[in-house]
Order: structure tokens, then sequence, then C-alpha cells
């Protein structure tokens, strides 16, 4: 890539995590493009669609989610260390209002090929999960992306109330239901 181009490209990148974090996901992108110092043609250039642009701007939280992951799969308890990173992934997916949307748009299945970013997210996520699940910490018939994507629903509808999100993933976590037959 040449360097005016990736230049541009990083400008882009904090113009929008500034813009975004003031003004949530939803903000003007010829705001973010003005704020870049260039035109909203290189910003579409860069960023064909917004949630392109979120992508990219999760893609440093995924990575960051990834390490979390690897640093906990040596946690004596891994059930503990899989609720420890679901907290840490919905504290990092609510950065800004509108991420914790545009996260769970990265969790559908008919979406197009995954970043790198998120992959390496996905599979230190993964693997943890299973982790706990062959300790019996977590159940045995779920899926790790269930799992991510309740964890996406929780930070969308909390992102506005923090707190709140630590008391839905507790809920979730022990079961509407604990102790009966599902």
């Amino acid at each position: 890539m040449r360097a005016d181009v990736r230049r541009n490209r990083e400008r882009l990148l904090a113009a929008a995590r500034e813009t975004f974090q003031r003004d949530g996901a939803g903000a003007s992108l010829e705001g973010v493009a003005r704020l870049a110092g260039v035109g909203i043609g290189t910003l579409y250039r860069h960023f064909p669609t917004r949630q392109d642009l979120l992508e990219a701007l999760l893609a440093g939280v995924y990575e960051g989610l990834a390490a979390a992951a690897r640093d906990l799969a040596v946690s004596p308890e891994p059930g503990e260390a899989l609720l420890t990173w679901l907290r840490t992934f919905i504290s990092e997916v609510t950065a800004f209002p509108g991420m914790a949307a545009s996260a769970a748009v990265s969790l559908r299945d008919e979406r197009p090929e995954p970043s790198p970013a998120w992959t390496g997210m996905h599979e230190a996520g993964a693997a943890l999960f299973a982790r706990a699940q062959r300790a019996g910490d977590a159940p045995a018939g779920a899926s790790f992306t269930d799992v991510l994507r309740l964890a996406a629903a929780i930070a969308a509808v909390t992102e506005r109330e923090p707190a709140a999100a630590g008391r839905l993933l507790s809920l979730a976590a022990a079961g509407v239901t604990p102790g009966k037959a599902r």
C-alpha cells in the first residue's frame, strides 16, 4: 500500500474513532472525512459502507480480545475465565454508541469472508469456551457463536447502562430456571 494511501486510512480511522466516541456510530461520515482532512470520496474508497468502517475499528478490538482469550486460557477456573472474557467482550464492543450493533452484524452466519482479526478473536474465544465445556462450566450442546451473539445482544441493550451488562451476563450464565430440565 502506498504511503499516502496508508496515511489517509489511518487518519480516517482515527477521525472515525473520535467522532463515533463523541456522537455514536450513526455520526456523519462527511464529518469523519472532514476531521481526517480528506474528501468523502477518499473515505468511500477505503470504506465503501459504514459497516466496513465500523468493522475496521472493531479489528483492533478483536485483536485485543484474542489476546485476552489466550491469556485466560491458562486460568485454573475455565468457567470463570470464560465469564471474564465475555465481560471484556461486552465492555470492548461498547466503546461508543452503536458499536455493539456492528459487532452483532459481524456475527451473522451469512456475512462474507470474515476479517483475520475477527477470525483470530473467534478462534481464541472458541478455545476458551471449549475448555469451559470440557470442565462442565458451559453447556455441552451450546455453540460459541451463540454465546457471542448473546454477549453482543447484552452489549447492545446495555451500552448506555454499563452496570446492567454485568447483571444480565450473570443472569444468562446462571440461567433463568436453574436446575430445571431444558
